[in-house]
């Protein structure tokens, strides 16, 4: 809920006084960095605002008012769909209203307020890392929209009907914003946020992430240009190899009663109610069977509630036509893909996430509710850009482009980064006697590169790829999505047990915008971004 939401945002803030060592606190004291003027705005509380309400467009879940991620995950079976892909419960025009609003409303119009202001107070970092969540920000409008409001878009009063622009033009448009933020943060004796969310004020890191955002944004654009000499220049600077130098936003175990700083996934799923979310079957299904023999990061992903089969009122798909799994046995509560049956009080039987990456439960054969196995209390983090997805990008980018590096290599490197990122994550919180081993990990690796070799062309090996790259992407939705219709693959994504209707090539405008702008006209979902060149069916 949008008060719900502010609140967290105004808790968040006061944390990061209290982490830099600030003694004392006047929580009713705090000003809301949104509400400031720019005359009395500080650049160093406005770039906090700036990172928060980012990813709150990003991660957001609390009933119907969620996140992006939440419709991508929906649309590419991570998340649990109930119905059509455009229909009451999933993606709406009304349902989008909240995340383009904290990104043209709050991200967006704070960076266009915060940038001035930095650059008088020399600044450099502070504006090198707004200009990257610009950029960030406006090519996940494009992926998301295809065209959008960009050079009109923050006028104000001056033009409260801005015209959207032209994806591509826009992308040409932040690649020479990234440009100039890299610039900034190379600037000798840079002077970064004081309580950066990501980084911790390391401009090494952030310059990083600049020219991987660059390289995925060339890597999207695959299917309509050749940018591999672009991308060897951008590999050979040094882009994010390694898991020290990921782009994750950090959650807390922090639940205070003016907001809630955990991970929203697990404040939605951990409470006294029980788990408000299903779980996918066939996204179970994948690290469960899909191999013979379980997926090393089965237990981290997904926690059971209860040690019972569903039945009765519980399994309502039982025998029913169309349904590809119902029910995946041993005690994985979950739904297939587009089942709206009716939800009975199952919420403290359901499986649900697992410790990574929400900071819920490690699955130790349990068998308790999550009231009563809080696991790392909501300590999650949103994944953005991992060394893992940056080595299946490059593998695919090798096999189909030519660029730098062997494209097994790259794929085996993808998988092994995962298993480590998944296997590592508060290891304080997994039972030894069910942790995954080395052994089960080799073994996996093993399995995969054989799948790999034995594909018949690079189409086939580029299906393995991406289906690895999928199953590594859990807890980001937004970039399965962009994979899925870049690529097509993975190729055996579950079918929907109903009328799916058309699957979105795009979202539909947020009703907000399409009610108050008159140069924005309702769109459809077939339409596609200007990067997307595949058939017109994916399901």
């Amino acid at each position: 809920m949008k008060t719900i939401k502010i609140k967290l945002k105004i808790a968040a803030l006061a944390l990061l006084f209290i982490a830099v060592g600030c003694e004392t606190a006047d929580l009713e004291q705090l000003a809301d960095p949104s509400n400031l003027t720019p005359e009395s705005a500080d650049p160093q509380l406005l770039i906090n605002n700036v990172q928060i309400r980012f990813m709150s467009a990003i991660a957001y879940n609390e009933d119907n008012e969620d996140g992006l991620n939440v419709r991508a995950s929906e649309a590419v079976r991570m998340q649990h769909l109930f119905g059509a892909y455009s229909g009451p419960f999933s993606l709406s025009a009304t349902s989008q209203d909240d995340f383009w609003e904290d990104f043209y409303k709050e991200t967006l119009i704070d960076i266009k307020s915060l940038i001035p202001i930095a650059e008088a107070g020399d600044l450099k970092g502070v504006v090198g890392v707004a200009k990257v969540i610009q950029a960030y920000t406006y090519v996940t409008l494009v992926d998301t929209y295809g065209n959008v409001p960009f050079t009109q878009a923050l006028d104000g009063n001056e033009n409260d009907a801005p015209a959207a622009d032209d994806g591509q033009d826009i992308y040409t448009a932040m690649l020479d914003v990234i440009d100039d933020a890299i610039s900034d943060l190379s600037t000798p004796g840079v002077i970064m946020p004081t309580n950066d969310l990501f980084y911790g004020g390391d401009a090494g890191k952030w310059i990083k992430a600049a020219r991987t955002l660059k390289f995925k944004m060339y890597a999207q654009m695959r299917l309509v240009g050749d940018f591999s000499s672009e991308i060897n220049t951008l590999i050979s600077q040094g882009i994010i190899e390694d898991a020290a130098d990921d782009l994750q936003f950090q959650y807390s175990t922090s639940a205070l009663a003016t907001g809630d700083s955990r991970h929203p996934y697990y404040s939605l799923c951990y409470d006294a109610d029980g788990s408000d979310d299903y779980m996918n079957n066939y996204y179970m299904f994948l690290l469960k069977d899909d191999k013979g023999f379980n997926d090393p990061r089965l237990r981290y992903y997904f926690y059971r509630q209860i040690e019972e089969t569903p039945t009765g009122d519980d399994l309502e798909c039982e025998g029913e036509a169309g349904f590809n799994f119902c029910h995946i046995g041993d005690f994985y509560w979950g739904r297939d893909h587009g089942d709206d049956d009716g939800v009975p009080p199952d919420q403290l039987k359901r499986t649900t996430y697992g410790l990574y990456p929400i900071g819920g439960a490690f699955d130790a054969d349990n068998f308790q509710t999550v009231i009563n196995n809080p696991g790392a209390a909501g300590a999650g983090i949103f994944p953005l850009m991992l060394s893992s997805y940056v080595k299946f990008l490059r593998a695919e980018s090798a096999l189909m482009s030519g660029t730098t590096g062997n494209p097994r290599t790259l794929f085996e490197e993808g998988v092994r980064a995962s298993m480590t990122k998944v296997l590592e994550f508060n290891p304080g919180q997994v039972d030894p006697a069910f942790a995954a081993t080395q052994a089960d990990v080799d073994n996996y690796v093993t399995f995969v590169l054989g799948q790999y070799d034995a594909a018949a062309d690079n189409e086939a090996k580029l299906d393995v790829i991406m289906k690895e790259y999928y199953i590594a992407l859990w807890g980001n939705g937004i970039e399965a999505w962009n994979n899925y219709r870049r690529t097509s693959y993975p190729s055996d994504l579950e079918p929907h047990v109903n009328v799916a209707g058309e699957f979105p090539r795009t979202f539909m405008y947020p009703a907000v915008e399409v009610s108050s702008n008159e140069s924005i006209s309702q769109k459809q979902v077939t339409e596609k971004v200007f990067w997307d060149t595949n058939p017109d069916n994916l399901q």
